[in-house]
């Protein structure tokens, strides 16, 4: 591996730049076709594969600012797409479902977020979709690692 000359050639620099590329991308395209910015549909999305869930949780898996999640999910409650409920465990939480139009919406959105997927995975040679796949799963397990040591009582 060669060392890099600029920011530019930085992994994580290349990384964020894509992610910020396919990011702006789906803000415009989701706001255009439905309405919704790109934080709302993450949002959505993970409440869809994890519900019910709680803000704390999406979070968690977003890995982002509990706050920002919880502005995030009353706006789309207010829409009427996410319902709030108490938890019977422990009244403290708050479960979050989508609702019917909640679903409707989500599902639309991620037929649309599979076309862009073939389209990118398209765009690369044969199997190699399956090796950048693993590459970024074990990218993700040491940037959580990296994180972790961060948070590590002695850092």
């Amino acid at each position: 591996m060669r060392e890099p000359k600029s920011v530019a050639d930085l992994l994580a620099y290349r990384l964020l730049r894509l992610s910020n590329t396919f990011g702006l991308y789906s803000n415009r395209r989701y706001r255009q076709e439905f309405s919704v910015t790109l934080p709302e549909w993450r949002v959505m999305s993970i409440i869809a594969s994890c519900e019910p869930t709680t803000a704390r949780d999406i979070s968690r898996v977003l890995a982002t600012d509990k706050g920002w999640v919880s502005l995030t999910v009353e706006k789309l409650r207010r829409r009427g797409f996410v319902i709030r409920s108490s938890d019977k465990q422990d009244a403290r939480r708050a479960l979050l479902n989508l609702t019917k139009q909640g679903r409707d919406l989500h599902d639309a959105i991620l037929s649309v977020a599979r076309r862009r997927q073939r389209r990118l995975a398209a765009a690369l040679p044969d199997g190699v979709i399956d090796t950048l796949t693993a590459t970024l799963d074990r990218l993700q397990a040491e940037a959580d690692r990296m994180l972790a040591e961060l948070d590590a009582p002695d850092a």
